[in-house]
């Protein structure tokens, strides 16, 4: 995972990524940061959310999983 805030001094940016990401689905989030509330990127629940969906989603995503939630 690659992390950087910026501070753009324009409506365009643009990163450089490792050699390894080349070739592969990339996703790019941007979200304002935001100052009144003092929330840093590593507490802002967004964040949170997308940087530990994919981990879950490999309990989530089963046939188990699916057999325990029919009924409901």
């Amino acid at each position: 995972m690659l992390r950087k805030v910026i501070k753009p001094d324009n409506r365009n940016i643009s990163i450089e990524l490792p050699q390894n990401f080349v070739g592969k689905q990339v996703e790019v989030l941007a979200f304002t940061i935001d100052d009144t509330t003092g929330a840093s990127v590593g507490e802002d629940k967004l964040f949170t959310h997308f940087a530990s969906e994919k981990s879950l989603s490999k309990d989530w995503l089963t046939s188990q999983e699916d057999d325990v939630w029919r009924d409901l």
